[in-house]
């Protein structure tokens, strides 16, 4: 059988029918349009195509024996139509474009979905072939029209299949990597299918036959209430047909708790009838067990939050640890006072009578825990076997109870407080989230344990703030009983100037009463004049040159006019008074009368001028006596024992001195600082690096205690004042070993840029509060009483402020709790030669 022509093969006879039939209507009479579908006729009539000719009023002029099959109707019922009325109105919106294209006397190719009004919508490929006369005017077009509707349907039911394909192989991979398994129910026949994972997470065979006996007998008795809830559930015909519950599984192929989270839908026909069930199964039991362990820990931080002594802490953990980690045993030590021994402070699961021996022992003995302390990490034992080769000492124990082995150290900001452990009666994998719990619970222990430290230690601390208290009221009640039967006059001021405290002897000697002036300016009600005659100004007064330039005043001689015109000769004596640290307190003011020894005084008039003089110049004057002292302290610390108290007091002295000295040096800058003008400075060209290596060696022999460490890099030459650099890293450093944390290093730094070098001293510890970085460099700024007071900011800090000015640099200070306080200052080079 010779195969039917194909669609193009007809195309290109009827391209060559029209090109012949223009030909020849050029060279004869034209065609009419009869001849042209008598041509088409005889040629293309059992085409298996649609072929017809349209006219330019859109009306067939010519149709094949196609047009029969597909609409139904005779050639004749379609010959002389329109194009809208055989295909329709919704087909002809379809293809109108495309007719008025082929009728403008252009080639037409396209493929669409045509709605035809007796042949249904099918997938069309059209070609519209202009048919042009002589004269070159389009007399219609011939339109050869291929149902693609079948082919198309298959394309596309091949790319749904395709996708399909795709689909269930993303489903497949994503089963696999979430490791769910899959499970159904088919209602309609009773057919049960489980994936082979679904199967091994139930705990049965691959393969093995499906009853709801074997489901049930999956599950403990104890879970079938809530399983048959959550299926009656499901099932409901009102719901949303969602079925979710988590179960415990058991049987001899799970030889530990296992606990599935099932998921699942269930489907209904019309009437609400349930006709199938899909769902998945999902292992959750190493989720649910952290959930447990979350939970755990929170209830153990809740627990630990109300206990306040070591031994109640350590009962909480060991008890509360093993039962998140489902451990036999569990105990935990602390180190003792010294570091030589472990204490057991708590212990759980242990036979009666088998810890005796443990009460206490060497650290150095052969136990996980001294491993644990050593190498601060966690020390585990996966098996027995593997614990013994270690620690084969301990085989025949009684405290041996189980199979697998933890013990991890308890450590607070580097310091080790002891450790604790665990016994499970099986073998262990030790997972990272097992770990992190217990890691996690040892850093909840040590930092309560700590907390418990602290908390005895305010306590014992608020009893003896109370003694203090006691002792203190006791101490003022004999000092006022001596204030007032002191055969002198003393006045005692806060650092501010106000007067709080006056005594009896005032009135006798000033010939009126005490006026407790509420600043330095009220200082007026106190007459007097000098041995030459000018009268005191309000801060003229001993007590006010204490207060404003830390002068020590003694004897300073006053004469006073009594009441009755009488002269009256006196003495007074003023100083600062200063606590411990260094701190300004208050200043007293001493009243002498010495009236009766006037003339003796006149006699020594000379000496106190001398004295007055060298007072003005307090800095040069004390420090040579101090030098004395610092070096009789120094020969006495280099000839006597280390550890005699001989070697302590001399190492008191030297630190006083040095303090002192620091001090003078400071008053004395204050003083020029606060006459308006700038710290006086001789620039020479140095290095900042000789600077920072001599206070360096300086402090750490006056605190060999504590330790600095330099980071200079960069060029560090300028012109600068060497000895106030000095002074300048002297007063931070000093400032960050005050307040700065014990057994951290202070940080210094410098680094040269092109036109200055930075430097900076850093160290770890509380942070300044806030409202005071403002004011840290003004004069006797301290922090608020009840934060962390700032001792000895009062003018270090200050007079650093003042020589970074000098040298023309800046100088600024963040402080927080995660970087610290640092001090950063930008000094110019100066000119360099």
């Amino acid at each position: 059988m010779t195969p039917a022509p194909s669609v193009s093969h007809f195309r290109h006879v009827i391209e060559q029918l029209l090109v012949l039939e223009r030909e020849r209507s050029l060279r004869e009479a034209a065609l009419d349009d009869r001849d042209l579908v008598e041509k088409l006729l005889a040629t293309v009539d059992t085409a298996p195509v649609l072929l017809s000719y349209v006219d330019t009023d859109e009306r067939y002029r010519f149709c094949n024996q196609s047009y029969e099959r597909w609409f139904g109707a005779s050639r004749e019922q379609v010959v002389g139509r329109a194009v809208r009325q055989v295909v329709g109105d919704a087909g002809y919106e379809t293809i109108r474009e495309q007719v008025r294209a082929a009728l403008s006397g252009r080639r037409v190719r396209f493929e669409l979905a045509v709605p035809y009004r007796d042949g249904g919508t099918r997938v069309v490929q059209a070609d519209y072939l202009p048919h042009v006369d002589a004269n070159g005017h389009v007399a219609g077009f011939v339109a050869m029209v291929s149902d693609v509707t079948e082919a198309r349907r298959g394309e596309e039911a091949e790319r749904i299949a395709h996708q399909l394909r795709d689909s269930q192989d993303r489903l497949r991979l994503a089963l696999e990597a979430a490791a769910l398994g899959t499970w159904d129910l088919d209602y309609t026949t009773g057919q049960r299918n489980y994936s082979d994972r679904a199967l091994e997470q139930l705990g049965l065979a691959p393969g093995t036959p499906l009853t709801s006996e074997i489901l049930r007998w999956c599950a403990p008795p104890e879970d079938h209430p809530r399983l048959d809830a959550a299926l009656q559930a499901a099932h409901d015909p009102n719901g949303d047909g969602a079925f979710r519950l988590e179960f415990r599984v058991v049987g001899p192929r799970v030889p530990r708790e296992r606990w599935l989270l099932a998921r699942g839908q269930v489907h209904f026909n019309a009437q609400r009838r349930p006709l199938r069930i899909v769902g998945t199964l999902q292992d959750i039991t190493e989720n649910r067990r952290a959930r447990l362990r979350a939970d755990r820990l929170a209830a153990v931080s809740s627990a630990l939050s109300r206990v306040l002594s070591p031994e109640e802490v350590a009962r909480v953990v060991v008890r509360e640890g093993a039962a998140a980690l489902e451990a036999v045993a569990a105990s935990l030590v602390l180190l003792s006072e010294d570091g030589t021994a472990f204490e057991l402070r708590a212990a759980h699961g242990f036979p009666e009578g088998t810890l005796g021996v443990w009460q206490r022992f060497p650290v150095d003995t052969a136990v996980m825990y001294r491993d644990a302390v050593r190498t601060g990490k966690p020390v585990l034992y996966a098996d027995l076997d593997a614990y013994l080769r270690d620690y084969p000492e301990r085989r025949g124990s009684p405290t041996l109870l189980g199979r697998a082995f933890a013990a991890l150290s308890l450590t607070v900001d580097g310091r080790v407080l002891g450790a604790f452990g665990f016994i499970f009666s099986h073998e262990q994998d030790f997972e990272p989230e097992m770990l992190q719990f217990m890691e996690s619970l040892g850093q909840q222990c040590a930092l309560a344990l700590e907390r418990a430290r602290l908390y005895d230690a305010e306590r014992r601390a608020r009893a003896e703030a109370e003694r203090l208290r006691d002792r203190l009221a006791t101490e003022r009640s004999l000092l006022e009983a001596v204030l007032d039967q002191l055969p002198v006059g003393v006045v005692i001021a806060e650092p501010g100037g106000r007067l709080v405290r006056g005594n009896s002897a005032i009135e006798t000697i000033w010939g009126h009463p005490y006026v407790a002036s509420e600043d330095i300016p009220g200082y007026v009600a106190y007459q007097g004049t000098r041995p030459d005659g000018t009268a005191y100004a309000p801060h003229e007064w001993p007590l006010a040159r204490a207060l404003m330039h830390g002068e020590t005043v003694l004897r300073e001689p006053v004469r006073l006019r009594m009441r009755d015109g009488s002269a009256r000769h006196i003495d007074l004596s003023a100083t600062r008074v200063q606590d411990a640290e260094g701190r300004v307190v208050a200043a007293v003011a001493v009243s002498t009368d010495v009236t009766a020894h006037h003339q003796m005084r006149e006699a020594l008039r000379r000496e106190a001028e001398v004295r007055d003089r060298l007072m003005g110049i307090v800095g040069h004057d004390l420090r040579n006596p101090l030098q004395a002292i610092a070096t009789s302290g120094t020969m006495l610390l280099r000839d006597s024992p280390p550890d005699s108290s001989q070697h302590k007091r001399a190492s008191r002295i030297i630190t006083s001195v040095r303090r002192m000295d620091h001090l003078i040096r400071d008053l004395l800058d204050f003083a020029r600082a606060s006459q308006g003008g700038t710290l006086p400075i001789q620039r020479q060209r140095m290095s900042l690096d000789d600077a920072c290596h001599i206070i360096v060696d300086e402090l750490l022999a006056a605190y060999p205690e504590r330790d600095i460490h330099l980071d200079l890099r960069g060029d560090l030459t300028g012109q600068w004042d060497l000895d106030r650099l000095v002074q300048l890293l002297g007063n931070l450093v000093v400032n960050a070993f005050t307040h700065g944390a014990k057994g951290v290093p202070v940080e210094v730094r410098a680094d040269g840029t092109n036109d200055e070098v930075v430097l900076e001293v850093a160290n770890a510890g509380n942070p300044i509060p806030p409202a005071l970085l403002p004011r840290i460099f003004e004069p006797f700024t301290r922090a608020a009483v009840g934060g962390d007071s700032l001792k000895g900011v009062g003018l270090g800090l200050f007079i650093v402020h003042e020589i970074v000015t000098a040298h023309g640099g800046r100088i600024q200070v963040t402080s927080t709790r995660e970087t610290g306080t640092v001090f950063q200052m930008r000094l110019p080079r100066g000119s360099r030669r």
